[in-house]
């Protein structure tokens, strides 16, 4: 009798774990064909894949969706009008959530709003909030920024002229920048005296070169004391062009990202690159999912806006290769 109850007890246990990305709507009476579980369609767009958190996460939202039994709709764009025409193709195509990953959700409103109406779950991993976003899930972009910002500070006593390395299209990009500048406005001897705007996606040849152009107009050491790079894949083609000038023993770089390349960059004897916050795409991205499929199940999740911690990593706490 007791193995009998236990084996009921399982039986009920593995119908509950299979929730999953199916919809169990179907009505009880009259189970023919047509009240057969629904699997849900989920689009997923990034904006570019140049950069390594692009990338770590994409292959993490897919890799959770397909888990959870959902078919996935995966488009990549690299700008806005790009973007617009995926989405409304998503629409089309009868997605039940569309997720959007980095750049500025806002710039695709009138869209996703559009998906809003139609009853279409919105989900953002780190492309900013708006009030047409179900769930919004990213690492604190303004405590990133500001514990970067710290630490080159730090670095350099709390003066001398920064370069700032940026792109405002998108949004994680503007929350770090204005709290490097909240930062830097504290000491009176720092200037953020020099700004300049990287290609997207071709951003390492680009920064490299208008980097090497800077370094030419102020090749004293001390006519820069650092570089902020709102994410590593920049802060590794400045400090490239730092140590080629000659002055990796002046300038000291600073990123956020924990991109291997940086680590990598970071690991050699003579890089300026310091410091860079890491961020998590992996759980950022399955935590996104995870709260996406819970709405489209019915289910009430516990924040709107979810934070994952980012890490600061030195050359002191340099991961293993």
């Amino acid at each position: 009798m007791l193995k009998r109850i236990l084996s009921i007890a399982l039986c009920i246990m593995l119908v509950f774990s299979m929730a999953g990305c199916q919809s169990s709507n179907a009505p009880q009476e009259n189970t023919d064909q047509n009240s057969s579980e629904k699997t849900f369609k989920v689009g997923i767009n990034n904006f570019g894949l140049a950069n390594f958190f692009a990338r770590a996460g994409k292959a993490a939202l897919e890799d959770e969706l397909q888990k959870l039994g959902c078919e996935v709709l995966a488009t990549v764009t690299g700008d806005v009008a790009a973007r617009s025409t995926a989405i409304e193709n998503m629409i089309s195509q009868g997605c039940d959530a569309i997720i959007i990953e980095e750049g500025d959700i806002n710039e695709v409103a009138p869209v996703l709003r559009e998906a809003k109406e139609k009853g279409i779950i919105i989900g953002s991993m780190d492309a900013g909030n708006a009030d047409f976003v179900d769930v919004y899930v990213s690492s604190d972009n303004t405590k990133l920024g500001t514990e970067a910002a710290e630490q080159m500070m730090a670095a350099i006593g709390g003066k001398g002229t920064i370069v700032e390395i940026v792109n405002d299209a998108g949004s994680m990009i503007r929350m770090r920048k204005d709290a490097m500048h909240a930062v830097v406005d504290k000491y009176p001897e720092a200037e953020v005296k020099y700004s300049f705007v990287y290609a997207w996606p071709d951003f390492y040849p680009d920064t490299k070169n208008k980097m090497e152009s800077l370094l030419q107009a102020n090749s004293n050491p001390g006519d820069i004391a650092a570089v902020y790079a709102t994410f590593d894949g920049v802060g590794v083609a400045a400090a490239d062009a730092i140590r080629e000038a000659g002055l990796q023993d002046s300038i000291v770089v600073v990123g956020i990202d924990g991109d291997p390349e940086a680590y990598k960059e970071m690991r050699k004897a003579d890089s300026p690159f310091i410091a860079t916050l890491a961020q998590d795409p992996d759980t950022i991205a399955r935590t996104c999912v995870q709260s996406v499929i819970d709405l489209l199940n019915g289910k009430t999740i516990p924040e709107q806006s979810i934070f994952i911690p980012g890490i600061l990593i030195t050359k002191d706490n340099i991961p293993a290769e």
